[in-house]
C-alpha cells in the first residue's frame, strides 16, 4: 500500500493537531491546579484573619470572659496563636485584606491583652501562662522558633507595641 503526498500531509497535520490538543489540555490542567491551590491558600489566609478578628472581638465585647480565669486563659491562648499566624503571614494578610499594615494593627490590638513588648516576653508568656495542656501546640510553636525567627518576631512585636507605629 502506497501513500501519496496529500495523505501523508493530512496524517502529519492530524498528528500535530492531536499533540497540540494534548499539550493544551495538560497546560490547562496545570493552570486549574495552580488556581485551586491559590484559592485554597486565600481561604486559609481568610480563615486566619477571621479567626483572629473573632477572638479579638470576643475578648473586647464579652465581659463574662474577664470574670472567668479559665475562659480568659483559653481566649488569650487562641489569640496568641493568631498573633503568631499574623506575624508569619504578615505580607500575605495585608495583600488579601487590601490594607497595608492590617497584620500589624491586628497584632497591636491583640497584644494590648498581653503584658509583653518583646518576643522573649511573649514566648515566656505562651510557654508558662498560656499553655493549656502538656502537649500544647502553642508551646511547641514557640519552642521551634529559630534565632532568626525570634529576631523577626521581636521586631514585629516591638513595632506593634510602639505607640508611634500604630497611631496610639
Amino acid at each position: 500500500m502506497r501513500f501519496n503526498l496529500t495523505q501523508c500531509l493530512v496524517l502529519v497535520l492530524v498528528v500535530a493537531l492531536v499533540m497540540s490538543l494534548i499539550v493544551t489540555h495538560l497546560h490547562h490542567q496545570r493552570q486549574v491546579r495552580t488556581l485551586r491551590d491559590a484559592i485554597d491558600d486565600s481561604r486559609s489566609t481568610l480563615r486566619t484573619i477571621e479567626y483572629g478578628a473573632a477572638n479579638l472581638r470576643l475578648l473586647e465585647l464579652n465581659p463574662y470572659i474577664w470574670e472567668n480565669p479559665s475562659w480568659i486563659r483559653l481566649q488569650k491562648h487562641e489569640l496568641a496563636f493568631s498573633i503568631l499566624d499574623h506575624w508569619r503571614s504578615q505580607n500575605v494578610i495585608d495583600d488579601v485584606v487590601g490594607e497595608p499594615g492590617y497584620a500589624m494593627d491586628f497584632a497591636a490590638d491583640a497584644l494590648s491583652f498581653f503584658d509583653c513588648t518583646s518576643a522573649d516576653e511573649f514566648v515566656e508568656l505562651t510557654r508558662n501562662e498560656l499553655s493549656v495542656y502538656p502537649d500544647d501546640p502553642l508551646s511547641h510553636a514557640t519552642f521551634e522558633l529559630s534565632d532568626s525567627e525570634l529576631v523577626s518576631l521581636d521586631a514585629f512585636i516591638r513595632a506593634a507595641t510602639t505607640p508611634d507605629q500604630n497611631g496610639g
